[in-house]
């Protein structure tokens, strides 16, 4: 009599110091479908295959942890990428980390200024005694073409009511 024993591929052993997507996924507080993404994206190595599954090491999990930190700082995943990958071999973190963290820091700084700016002209439409939206635009055309260029490209508070002035509202 043939006896015959029945090995599915799924059902194979994976070394302690490997861990499959799931596992790599809870332990990172990742999805397996943003882990399968960040790998076809290049941000994370490819991972082996052993039947048929994603195998991966402790690496894997340390590149989802820069990952992580860098997108929680604002970094895109371009940018991302290219703090892991678009570095010389042998770049040491700190290096990478002082021209990234440099002109992201740049950006912010600009991006701060320009919600500054808008803050401000919100705030000045909230004094806005105008009748109609043809008004304000006027009012606020008036007060636009008077205002010199800059970084806020916006009005002020003063701004606002100054047109209301010149126009006697």
């Amino acid at each position: 009599m043939v006896e015959v024993k029945v090995r599915f591929k799924s059902r194979g052993r994976i070394p302690h110091n490997k861990m499959l997507i799931g596992e790599l996924a809870s332990r990172s507080g990742l999805t397996a479908s943003a882990i399968r993404y960040y790998e076809k994206a290049g941000l994370l190595d490819a991972a082996t295959r052993e039947s048929g599954r994603r195998v991966y090491d402790a690496t894997a999990l340390r590149e989802l942890l820069l990952i992580q930190f860098a997108k929680a700082t604002g970094f895109t995943l371009r940018e991302t990428k290219l703090l892991l990958r678009g570095f010389p071999a042998g770049t040491p973190p700190s290096r990478r980390w002082k021209k990234m963290a440099t002109a992201k820091l740049t950006e912010l700084e600009r991006t701060v200024a320009r919600a500054r700016a808008m803050k401000r002209m919100l705030e000045s439409v909230l004094s806005c005694r105008c009748q109609t939206l043809s008004e304000c635009a006027q009012k606020l055309g008036k007060t636009s073409r008077k205002m010199t260029a800059a970084p806020s490209h916006g009005l002020t508070k003063v701004n606002h009511r100054r047109a209301r002035v010149e126009t006697g509202k």
